[in-house]
């Protein structure tokens, strides 16, 4: 009788136990769900507020030999830019369909993004990343193709 009294006890126990853990973590899954939703909505309208600011985009292509290498190289470059340049511009780089390098430059006029330029060019930081990456890719200095929107 003694051992089943006693196993009844350790199984209360545990029950109690599993049933804390249980409620804890149920709580913590539901928060962390909710914080990810609410991050979502808000960077969400935030994100397509922003694109609807930009009236100028350039879109520039290239091979490039070395892309995985060169890719964090243009993240850096991203990074730079919006810490330093003159003017506000979203930078995006990836990979086209056809396998080519292809960044995505939004800004927001054609003057803003020519000054960002005109400061990269005069930069020592920026010319030596972009340089950097062109070598990786195997382009010549601004050795890529590229084509403008302006939006109305």
């Amino acid at each position: 009788m003694k051992t089943s009294k006693g196993f009844n006890k350790i199984k209360s126990h545990m029950l109690k136990y599993l049933t804390k853990l249980t409620f804890n973590l149920c709580t913590e899954v539901v928060m962390r769900a909710f914080v990810l939703i609410v991050s979502i909505i808000i960077s969400g309208s935030s994100f397509a507020h922003e694109f609807r600011e930009y009236d100028f985009a350039l879109i520039s292509k290239s091979e490039c030999e070395n892309y995985d290498e060169a890719i964090s190289i243009y993240k850096e470059i991203n990074t730079y830019m919006e810490a330093n340049a003159p003017n506000s511009m979203y930078m995006r780089c990836g990979m086209d369909l056809e396998g080519n390098r292809a960044c995505l430059f939004m800004a927001d006029s054609f003057e803003a993004y020519e000054e960002n330029l005109s400061w990269g060019e005069e930069d020592e930081e920026w010319n030596r990343l972009i340089r950097l990456a062109w070598n990786k890719c195997g382009i010549d200095d601004f050795g890529f193709d590229s084509e403008a929107v302006t939006f109305e």
